[in-house]
């Protein structure tokens, strides 16, 4: 069996059509698209498979949007092939965006008519009319229940994106796109999308790509990603594993004098480990994860008080150090 593979070089390399699993519902190659001088996309590739949570990160003016426009034939490629569902989006377009949804920028609704009735409205126009009873367990799932009859002018921000959701639902799509779903949230906002979200993946069984600069949030929400960067894709494959690539960051933090009595327990029984000094209290050390609880035990047995040991943002430390080579 085939398995995608990390490519830590600035391009992907492009693989054999037959190599491609019977599940992958989004395959794109050598996507390019340039505005008048400027080149938007230069040499995109990338695979999406049944029940994925895609994330699609990078800089804003990376080409993510760009890419994601392509994909929904709202902007047509210079070059490069995009194939969803087995199937040539220049051959198959109508067919093919039947079973996709999507929310690009901010969802926009008639204000000054209620969440039910907007719904309504748009199952209309999407060829597949939802009755009284499904409209009303879109607005539930999204967490919309008790609003259905309010004016959607009074909406929050976060209220209208759960609504944008609940109308990528309404003909039953088997792909969900979500450009930056979480932009402009609260802390609260951003927590309620990231398990609405994952609740979609799970519970009503969609396959979903989103785009984000948000490296947190692809961390917590996505199973496989790709890295965009100037229009190139940098690295693709699963988040786990891209984590696991190199040794855990953890920032330990104590007292001053524990500060040195760590010091030492390092130069003695972890002589082979990179740390550094940060402050008076704190050190980041470098290590594999399987070896965090011996050194966790090796400062308690040196009487040392830890308040706090984490991991740093190992995505955010990867990103950087691509983006920046």
């Amino acid at each position: 069996m085939y398995k995608m593979k990390f490519h830590t070089e600035k391009t992907i390399h492009s693989f054999p059509r037959f190599l491609f699993m019977a599940n992958t519902i989004v395959s794109i190659r050598h996507l390019a698209k340039q505005f008048g001088s400027f080149q938007a996309l230069k040499e995109i590739n990338l695979e999406v498979k049944q029940g994925d949570i895609y994330g699609f990160l990078g800089q804003n003016g990376a080409g993510k949007s760009t890419t994601m426009r392509c994909m929904l034939s709202l902007i047509r490629p210079d070059a490069g092939d995009i194939e969803l569902f087995g199937l040539s989006l220049s051959k198959h377009r109508e067919q093919i965006l039947a079973r996709i949804g999507c929310l690009i920028e901010k969802p926009d609704f008639y204000k000054y008519l209620s969440a039910f009735k907007n719904l309504q409205i748009l199952s209309r126009i999407s060829g597949k009319a939802s009755s009284t009873q499904e409209i009303y367990d879109m607005l539930e799932f999204v967490g919309l229940a008790g609003r259905e009859k309010d004016l959607v002018g009074g909406f929050s921000h976060g209220m209208r994106q759960r609504l944008g959701i609940a109308q990528t639902l309404l003909h039953d799509p088997d792909l969900i796109v979500l450009d930056e779903p979480t932009t402009g949230l609260d802390p609260q906002g951003i927590i309620d999308m990231r398990n609405l979200i994952l609740r979609l993946n799970k519970e009503k069984n969609k396959t979903i790509i989103l785009s984000s600069h948000n490296l947190h949030e692809v961390e917590l929400i996505c199973n496989r990603m790709v890295i965009i960067h100037q229009g190139q894709s940098l690295v693709e494959g699963s988040v786990e594993d891209l984590l696991q690539e190199e040794d855990q960051i953890i920032r330990v933090q104590m007292t001053p004098d524990g500060q040195t009595q760590a010091i030492a327990v390092l130069g003695n029984q972890f002589p082979q480990l990179k740390y550094q000094v940060l402050g008076l209290d704190s050190l980041e050390i470098q290590l594999a994860k399987v070896a965090i609880p011996n050194l966790n035990a090796a400062f308690v047995a040196a009487g040392i008080s830890i308040f706090a040991m984490e991991a740093k943002r190992k995505l955010e430390d990867y990103f950087i150090n691509l983006v920046s080579a």
